[in-house]
């Protein structure tokens, strides 16, 4: 279903930017297994993928399901791959259960999109990069390949590997395999996952790049905004707690889970202050 939706808005796009562009650029479709899904070109003129002659920027879609235990999405493209206008779109969505009418007693869902993000993806990844690297992971450096790869020839620089050394990615280094059975560990990127925090320092980068970095912050919200545990783990309670103070509230609850209630009842504003944090 993510694929249908990821599909439909590449239509609907076409069909406003026909009628607001008068018909200027277009969303093109990227064939092949390469990472970007669209293209948005320059319409009536010549159009080379590969040199990416004719076309603007680049956009690559993801969607998650709201409802499920974990996002299956990843964005594990590595920074030094992003062009700086390359933008990274992610759709939320779920079945919602339709209205019943009449007499009609059977149970239909459709598929409905919650909410959206678009941004610089470059902008993304440098979150992304930095909280990999405050769990205690790193990226394979020139020089120095665990597979002794000769220089500039390295085809592994940047590769992300994780806290234990394995690699991030199929294309990592061959020697930092999970195991015989298990090529890699694939948990670098994920749309949810890659924003958690279980360390001081951890949660220290998380609000230096946020506090700096627009696109960054409005990622990390838009995933808060719907999965609203994830943000309530992001910060401590004495996070909550200094929230509430400069929104001025009184009688501050001491369990956390009614103080972050009474925080989000003062509306989206809560958001800024929490940015705000040192």
């Amino acid at each position: 279903m993510g694929g249908v939706i990821e599909a439909l808005w590449g239509f609907f796009l076409n069909e406003l930017l026909a009628e607001r562009s008068g018909q200027e650029i277009e969303m093109a479709w990227m064939y092949g297994h390469g990472y970007n899904d669209f293209a948005c070109i320059r319409c009536g003129t010549d159009w080379n993928p590969e040199t990416q002659e004719g076309e603007l920027l680049r956009v690559e879609v993801k969607s998650m399901v709201a409802s499920a235990d974990e996002s299956k999405a990843h964005f594990d493209r590595l920074k030094k791959e992003l062009n700086d206008t390359d933008l990274l779109v992610v759709f939320i969505w779920d079945w919602v259960e339709e209205a019943k009418t009449g007499s009609n007693r059977l149970v239909r869902k459709s598929p409905q999109v919650k909410d959206y993000f678009i941004g610089r993806a470059s902008d993304v990844a440098i979150l992304r990069d930095a909280l990999h690297e405050a769990r205690g992971g790193n990226f394979v450096a020139a020089g120095r390949c665990p597979d002794r790869c000769g220089g500039a020839a390295c085809a592994h620089v940047g590769e992300p590997l994780n806290a234990n050394g394995k690699r991030e990615r199929l294309t990592g280094p061959k020697s930092k395999r999970v195991s015989q059975t298990v090529s890699y560990a694939a948990n670098f990127g994920g749309l949810v996952r890659m924003l958690k925090c279980d360390s001081p320092k951890a949660r220290k980068i998380f609000r230096q790049v946020c506090k700096k970095n627009d696109t960054a912050w409005n990622f990390a919200s838009f995933i808060h905004r719907n999965l609203p545990a994830e943000e309530e783990n992001q910060y401590l309670k004495s996070d909550w707690t200094k929230a509430a103070e400069e929104l001025g509230l009184h009688d501050i609850p001491t369990k956390q889970n009614d103080l972050v209630q009474q925080v989000r009842a003062t509306g989206d504003r809560y958001r800024a202050v929490l940015r705000s944090l040192a």
